[in-house]
C-alpha cells in the first residue's frame, strides 16, 4: 500500500480506484483519502463573511473573502455583468517555470465572485451565502428555497427555521438536526414528520414528546414512557421547558437517556450496496458522507445528483464523472482538478470559478468560453496541442494528478466547512500548511454590552432594548446581536434568548452530527461484523441495521 505524502500513513488503492483512474486518465492520488478531502473542504467558506467593497465599484457588500486577499473581489452583480473581460488577464504557458505558479499568478489577479448566491432570486436576504431563492432570511448559508430562517446552515425548503443544520421542509424549529418534514421542534435530531415536540432522536411521525429516543408514531410520552395527555402536561410544565435553566437541565437529562438506548450504527436510508453516512437513495457509493441521489461513487461527500465520481465534494446536482474537484456542479460534466466551478460546464481541467465553459485548462473566472489555457483563447488544434504539452511537462514535475496546492486556497482552513468533519487545532492546522486566522470582532457599536449570565431566564421578560445591547458569549467571549425577527421567533415559540455567540451554537450543532470515520465493531447482540462512525471507545450502544428495526419496529 502506498504512504500519503501528507500523513504519512497508509491508504489503500482498490481494483475500483485504479479502474477510474484509468477511465479519467489520471495517476493514482499522492495523499490518502482523508487528507484529500480534508483539503477539498478547504476550498468552501459558506459561513464565515466579511464586509467589503467590490474592487470594480466600490459597493459595499458582505463576502467569503476576506478584505486583506490578494485578488480583486467582485460583488456578484458586477461579477456577472459586462463591465470587465475575463481575457483581458491571459497569459502564455512558461514551460520553463511550474504549472502551479503561473495558475497561483492568475488566481490573484482574475476577479474573484465575491458572494456566491443566485442572482434574481434573493429577498431581503443579502447576508447569505451559497444561496438561492430566499425570503427574509439572515446569516444562513449553503441553501435553497427558504422564507424567514436565521442561523443555519443546509437547509432546504423550510419556513421559520432558527439555529438549524441539514434539515429539509419543515417549519417553525428551532435548534434542529437533520430532520425531515416536521413542525414545531426544538432540539431534535434525526426526526422525520414530528411536530410539537422537545429532545426527540431518531423518532418518526411523533407528536407532543419531551427526550424521546427510537419511537414511531408515538404521542405524549417522556423519555420513552407513555403517559396520559393530562399526565403529559403537567409533567411538561414542570419541567419549564421556557426557562433557559429548564432546557439546559433537559439537555443533560435526555442525553444522559439516550446513553441507555441503541442507537443506529449509521444514518442511512433507501440504499443499495453503499457505505457512508447520512446517505440516501444511492447506489454502489463507497465511503460517502451527506449524499443523496448518486450512484457508482466513492468518497464523496455533502453532493446530490451525482453519477460515476471519486473525490468529489459539495453541490452536484445532475453531474457525472467528477474527480478532485470542490464546490462545484449543477450539470457538470468531465471536471478534474477543479474548484468553485458553476452552472453547465464540461471537460475542464485545474480550472477555478468558471461558468458554462468547456475544453479549458487552468483558467479563472471564464464565462461561457471554449479551448483556453490560462484565460487565453486557442483554435480547438492548439488547445490539443498546448493541453499535452502542459499535461507532459506536468508529470515530469509530479504536478498532473494533484489538486490545488494548499498555498493557493484563498480561505484560513478555520474559515471552512474542513473545520466541521476534521477540526484541528490552529497549531495542527499550520504545520500540515494551512493558514489560520483569529476571529476578530469589530466593536459593537451599541450603547450597551451584557454578558449571557444577565439575560433574563424567560422570552416574556425581555425587553425590545435588547436589540439595542451586544450580549458577551461566555465560551469565546465574541459580542453578539439579537435581531427583530429572531426576537419575534422567540417571543412565537415561547424560547428564552441564546447565550452563546452564533458561530459557538453553529459547532456544538456539528458536534452533535455523527462523522465521516468509519469503525468496525464486532456485535456481540448478534455477531455480525458492523461498520459505525461510532468510535469503539464512545458510551453509545449500537445496533446493526436489522437488530435496530426488529427492536424499533
Amino acid at each position: 500500500m502506498p504512504t500519503c505524502a501528507e500523513c504519512i500513513q497508509s491508504f489503500a488503492i482498490t481494483d475500483r480506484d485504479r479502474a477510474f483512474y484509468r477511465k479519467m486518465d489520471v495517476p493514482p492520488p499522492k495523499s490518502c483519502p482523508d487528507c484529500r478531502f480534508m483539503r477539498r473542504l478547504a476550498e468552501r467558506n459558506a459561513r464565515t463573511l466579511y464586509k467589503r467593497k467590490c474592487d470594480l465599484t466600490g459597493r459595499e457588500f458582505i463576502s467569503p473573502y476576506h478584505p486583506d486577499r490578494p485578488f480583486p473581489v467582485y460583488h456578484p452583480d458586477t461579477w456577472w455583468g459586462d463591465g470587465w473581460d475575463e481575457t483581458a488577464y491571459g497569459r502564455s504557458a512558461d514551460f520553463s517555470r511550474p504549472f502551479f505558479d503561473q495558475l497561483g499568478e492568475l488566481l490573484n489577479e482574475v476577479p474573484h465572485q465575491g458572494q456566491f448566491v443566485v442572482p434574481g432570486t434573493m429577498q431581503n436576504s443579502d447576508y447569505v451565502n451559497c444561496a438561492g431563492y430566499l425570503k427574509d432570511c439572515y446569516l444562513i448559508a449553503e441553501t435553497d428555497y427558504n422564507e424567514n430562517c436565521y442561523y443555519g446552515n443546509r437547509i432546504f425548503y423550510n419556513k421559520a427555521m432558527v439555529d438549524c443544520s441539514n434539515v429539509y421542509e419543515n417549519e417553525l424549529c428551532y435548534e434542529c438536526i437533520d430532520c425531515r418534514k416536521s413542525y414545531g421542534l426544538k432540539f431534535c435530531e434525526e426526526c422525520e414528520n414530528c411536530s410539537g415536540s422537545f429532545f426527540l432522536s431518531n423518532c418518526i411521525a411523533c407528536r407532543d414528546c419531551i427526550s424521546c429516543i427510537n419511537q414511531r408514531q408515538k404521542h405524549h410520552m417522556i423519555m420513552n414512557q407513555q403517559l396520559t395527555e393530562e399526565e403529559y402536561e403537567k409533567r411538561k410544565a414542570a419541567l419549564e421547558l421556557n426557562t433557559y435553566d429548564g432546557l439546559q437541565k433537559m439537555r443533560r437529562d435526555a442525553d444522559e437517556f439516550f446513553l441507555t438506548q441503541p442507537h443506529k450504527a449509521v444514518q442511512n436510508e433507501h440504499n443499495e450496496r453503499s457505505t457512508g453516512n447520512h446517505l440516501y437513495n444511492s447506489k454502489d457509493c463507497e465511503d460517502c458522507y451527506d449524499c443523496k441521489d448518486v450512484e457508482d461513487c466513492v468518497h464523496c461527500a455533502r453532493v446530490f445528483s451525482v453519477k460515476s465520481s471519486m473525490d468529489y465534494t459539495s453541490w452536484g446536482d445532475r453531474s457525472e464523472l467528477m474527480y478532485q474537484c470542490a464546490s462545484s456542479g449543477d450539470r457538470a460534466y468531465n471536471l478534474k482538478f477543479c474548484t468553485t466551478c458553476t452552472t453547465g460546464n464540461s471537460n475542464l481541467e485545474y480550472c477555478a470559478r468558471c461558468s458554462e465553459c468547456s475544453d479549458c485548462f487552468g483558467c479563472v473566472g471564464m464565462r461561457k468560453k471554449k479551448h483556453c489555457i490560462f484565460n487565453k483563447q486557442y483554435s480547438k488544434e492548439e488547445y490539443a496541442k498546448l493541453r499535452d504539452q502542459l499535461i507532459t511537462r506536468m508529470k515530469q514535475s509530479g504536478e498532473w494528478g494533484e489538486f490545488f496546492p494548499k498555498s493557493l486556497c484563498p480561505f484560513a482552513y478555520n474559515e471552512t466547512i474542513a473545520m466541521e468533519y476534521f477540526p484541528l487545532a490552529k497549531e495542527e492546522a499550520l504545520k500540515r500548511g494551512y493558514a489560520w486566522r483569529d476571529p476578530v470582532d469589530d466593536p459593537p457599536n451599541v450603547p450597551r454590552t451584557i454578558s449571557a449570565e444577565q439575560l433574563p431566564q424567560t422570552i416574556v421578560e425581555v425587553s425590545d432594548d435588547v436589540l439595542n445591547w451586544a450580549v458577551t458569549c461566555p465560551v469565546t467571549g465574541r459580542p453578539f446581536r439579537i435581531i427583530r425577527q429572531e426576537l419575534a421567533f422567540y417571543l412565537q415559540m415561547d424560547l428564552p434568548l441564546p447565550r452563546k455567540h452564533p458561530d459557538q451554537r453553529h459547532a456544538e450543532r456539528i458536534a452533535r452530527r455523527s462523522g465521516v470515520r468509519m469503525y468496525s465493531h464486532a456485535y456481540a447482540k448478534c455477531s455480525r461484523d458492523i461498520q459505525t462512525t461510532y468510535a469503539p471507545e464512545r458510551p453509545e450502544i449500537v445496533y446493526c441495521e436489522p437488530c435496530y428495526l426488529k427492536t424499533v419496529y
